[in-house]
């Protein structure tokens, strides 16, 4: 007989366990931060260690846990030296003059290579002496209600040590000219219309869904009836940034729906891949001179409600960049436009849907450097991305 069902429960309080490393070590995280363009040491970083240095049943409280930070020198190296109790710890970034927001929210987990002894109680065998007594022993523990007995016998016979440094490094792009901008998300949806029209093209019958503009100023559908709306929200489109056409057919049981965003004369978007870091995804600014496709197509095929393929305006890897508002002279001059981005993924059906969008609304302005701290919009929800 084992005490499967004792362990099941020591398992639910594993973070009370190797209270045995309660006798304190020293640690160092050893970090490294570069400038991720020029490969500068960045010399203003504070780097921050969280470590357990309380223990009992309440161990996620903050009170539980300590920080331990260090400034990095002119090397752009920072030595965090902390007390550790057991081999668990994470650490993040915080710097004035880079992109280290996502890194620190995110922050990472490390644990020092050590070799434990565990205790005894762990599988005992009630078909010996040792065993049973060991099981008896637990049991009345267990039913006094002395939690924190029963889980003392638990803890490792011993742990030792195999490392106490970490060497780390991590680079970040640097904060260029941010500035005010209207930007909205994370994940913002806009629900569109599902009316539509039917029409028969070579005997195929086609559902063509009421057209729709999106304004990125706002960051919301133009409604049909605006002046109904303005009793109930201050966020109304008037503008049109692109348009959206949609449409749906069903042939042998698979419903396929597709369409198209398109772009003024003038206007259009170009698609590009992320950087690859979260705190600093997409760009600082638009480049004029790229290709600005005036048509992006998307599409969604499913049976019985099931996706079974999708080609979305934008993929989970990729943002876009777009040249909207245009406005020419009597010559097809470009005389005025606005520049904005959108985070993918990017997609649409019953409604439109991407993950962050920064609408820049000064004229001519191709810079795409939004100050997360001076966001223009007065209902933007959670804006985590330059």
């Amino acid at each position: 007989m084992k005490t499967v069902g004792y362990v099941g429960f020591v398992a639910l309080f594993s973070g009370c366990m190797l209270v045995h490393a309660r006798t304190a070590h020293t640690g160092h995280l050893v970090a490294v931060l570069a400038d991720r363009e020029t490969g500068r040491p960045i010399t203003n970083a504070t780097v921050t260690v969280r470590c357990q240095t309380k223990f009992g049943l309440s161990y996620t409280l903050d009170s539980f846990f300590t920080n331990t930070c260090a400034q990095t020198d002119s090397n752009g190296v920072a030595d965090v030296t902390f007390q550790f109790y057991n081999p668990d710890f994470n650490w993040w970034v915080d710097t004035p003059s880079h992109y280290s927001e996502w890194f620190r929210v995110g922050s990472r987990d490390e644990q020092f290579g050590c070799v434990v002894e565990n205790s005894d109680y762990f599988g005992i065998d009630t078909n010996t002496v040792d065993g049973l007594a060991k099981y008896n022993e637990l049991v009345s523990l267990h039913n006094s209600g002395d939690i924190v007995g029963y889980l003392a016998k638990f803890e490792p016979k011993s742990v030792t040590y195999t490392e106490n440094t970490a060497y780390r490094s991590a680079s970040f792009y640097p904060k260029r000219n941010p500035q005010p901008m209207y930007a909205y998300g994370e994940d913002i949806r806009a629900y569109l219309s599902m009316k539509h029209t039917t029409e028969n093209t070579n005997g195929v019958e086609i559902a063509h869904y009421k057209p729709e503009d999106f304004d990125m100023r706002s960051g919301c559908v133009i409604p049909e009836n605006p002046e109904r709306l303005r009793h109930f929200t201050n966020r109304i489109g008037e503008v049109s940034d692109f348009h959206i056409e949609r449409f749906c057919v069903t042939t042998n049981g698979v419903k396929n729906f597709y369409g198209w965003i398109d772009f003024a004369p003038g206007c259009g978007a170009y698609i590009r891949k992320m950087t690859g870091d979260d705190s600093f995804p997409t760009t600082y600014v638009a480049d004029t001179n790229a290709t600005f496709l005036t048509r992006i197509p998307f599409e969604y095929h499913s049976i019985s409600g099931k996706l079974i393929h999708a080609t979305r305006i934008l993929e989970q890897d990729e943002y876009m960049v777009l040249r909207t508002r245009v406005m020419t002279n009597s010559l097809g001059v470009v005389t005025n436009c606005n520049y904005s981005k959108i985070l993918g993924p990017m997609k649409t059906r019953k409604e439109i849907q991407f993950k962050h969008m920064v609408f820049n609304p000064r004229p001519n302005d191709p810079n795409l450097e939004f100050d997360m701290e001076n966001n223009m919009a007065e209902d933007h929800g959670s804006n985590r991305y330059p």
